[in-house]
């Protein structure tokens, strides 16, 4: 069965011809900007890339363009989920929550996070400095109504950066690369978990003229504002405009991935693409990851807000549930990673991997309801399990940049997912209602039924794919469509990937 993990250069090498008359100088000469991959490449000469070379280019765009993304979502965690290390430091007290007020304070998050999410990555770069002063200003919250505000204009402000970096990743690896890359970025959330913790117990042992939780909230607000700083002035748009390539360096990152068929980046905005998109009778492909990224997100809008009440209730103190979250933050560090590795170690094994990671979460929520309350090592054990959902949503997030091609296409399946990942975060915390025993049963009831849903989900999304890939080398060899293994010149055409007869769903 054909897949497209990745069609690379014969024998190792990438030649891209051209006439001698077109070869520039030694160094390429000066590449006019653009961010129409064609016209870029038009603007070159002969490129001779070897597997060496390109080891080399790919080590590089590692080194500079990952720490960039990963800093920034390890810090984007940290600022969202405030709230939660607030909670263990008597916030709902000082403000004088009740019934669902500190449920809903999440989900106000995610519907600020809905109503603005629109997947451009100089978005994030400008408005990561206002949700740094937004979060500073939940430090002076008093009532519900003045937290619920902050709340709101905090998701508001946050939401571009997850899908853009969904679409940057697509510009600058190749779709075998995708899912560790991802991962990796994805991972962050531990490492934020970590991070967050550390200043939650330093804001703890605070006996200052402010409330503990108050300081977190300034803190982590300073840090998001300096840091956007670094981001406005070094990431780069597109492959074609970066500072910190060569211009033969940003020809080969462009022609190494030509072959994922789907394109880097096009302004223009194509209805028919938006109407293949919605439409599950042309693609089911969009709607189903809708549904698989909702029921994740379910689970995560419950974990994330209640984690910290779910560790306290386990019977550690305030400041230990605080320190405790440097273990759980290694925990989804590695839970998130190991599942991006295992995808990109291992062909056609996505899918498998994105429902093998649901099995450690269902174990440790079983855990919870079925131990009893006296045995604290084992629901300390069953909480460090149950964030390996995030694995899994990971790389479904990641299938857009993937398996859809055509820009404008692409852009509304991100949006598609991003807007079930918003739509779950604002569901989840409802689920999870204090006061019962064993403790949240409803809200863990509700992630198991998620769970299940997720893996029928990702059952048929894959056959669906295995079937398009079937039926599309059933065409070649029967002379109705063209062999993908001969080039053309319609790898940067921005087809969507059912006009591309070409194109291969990765598994």
């Amino acid at each position: 069965m054909s897949t497209a993990d990745d069609k690379s250069s014969v024998n190792g090498v990438h030649v891209v011809p051209v006439t001698k008359s077109e070869a520039p100088g030694p160094d390429m000469g000066s590449i006019p900007e653009t961010e129409d991959a064609d016209a870029f490449l038009a603007s070159h000469g002969v490129g001779t890339y070897t597997h060496e070379s390109n080891r080399k280019l790919l080590r590089r765009i590692d080194m500079y363009l990952l720490p960039l993304m990963c800093v920034s979502y390890c810090i984007q965690y940290i600022d969202k989920s405030a709230l939660a290390y607030a909670a263990v430091f008597d916030l709902k007290k000082d403000l004088h929550l009740v019934g669902q007020e500190y449920s809903l304070l999440s989900s106000l998050f995610y519907i600020g996070y809905l109503f603005a999410e629109y997947p451009q990555a100089w978005i994030s770069q400008l408005t990561m400095f206002i949700w740094g002063g937004i979060l500073m200003c939940t430090a002076a919250t008093h009532k519900f109504a003045d937290i619920a505000a902050v709340r709101f204009f905090q998701g508001v402000f946050e939401s571009a950066l997850t899908p853009a970096y969904i679409i940057v990743t697509g510009m600058w690896w190749t779709r075998r690369e995708q899912p560790f890359r991802i991962a990796l970025w994805w991972s962050m959330n531990g490492l934020g978990n970590s991070i967050g913790a550390l200043i939650s117990y330093g804001m703890g042992l605070i006996h200052g003229s402010l409330d503990s939780w108050r300081y977190i909230f300034l803190i982590e607000g300073i840090m998001t504002i300096i840091w956007s700083g670094v981001i406005f002035y070094v990431f780069p748009s597109s492959p074609m405009r970066v500072r910190w390539l060569t211009d033969e360096q940003k020809v080969q990152a462009v022609e190494r991935i030509r072959s994922n068929r789907t394109g880097i980046i096009n302004r223009e905005w194509k209805w028919y693409q938006v109407k293949e998109a919605f439409d599950p009778r042309v693609d089911p492909s969009g709607l189903i990851i809708f549904w698989a990224c909702t029921l994740n997100e379910v689970i995560n809008g419950g974990v994330a807000t209640y984690k910290g009440l779910v560790i306290k209730s386990i019977g550690w103190t305030d400041l230990q549930s605080a320190l405790f979250g440097i273990a759980y933050g290694a925990a989804v560090t590695i839970e998130i990673a190991s599942c991006g590795y295992c995808a990109m170690r291992f062909k056609n094994a996505r899918h498998w991997c994105m429902i093998a990671w649901l099995l450690p979460s269902a174990i440790g929520m079983i855990l919870q309801i079925t131990l009893p309350a006296s045995n604290k090592a084992g629901k300390t054990i069953g909480v460090l399990l149950m964030p390996s959902f995030v694995g899994t949503v990971a790389l479904c997030m990641g299938i857009p940049s993937q398996n859809t091609a055509g820009y404008t296409k692409r852009s509304v399946v991100v949006g598609m997912a991003f807007i079930g990942y918003c739509v779950g975060n604002i569901i989840g915390p409802l689920a999870w209602v204090s006061g019962q025993t064993p403790a949240y049963i409803s809200g863990y009831i509700t992630c198991l039924a998620c769970m299940a849903g997720q893996v029928i989900l990702f059952l048929g999304l894959r056959m669906y794919y295995a079937r398009q890939n079937r039926i599309r080398d059933e065409m070649v060899i029967n002379g109705q469509a063209p062999d993908p293994s001969l080039p053309d010149n319609d790898d940067f055409a921005d087809l969507t990937d059912k006009q591309d007869l070409k194109f291969r769903y990765t598994l």
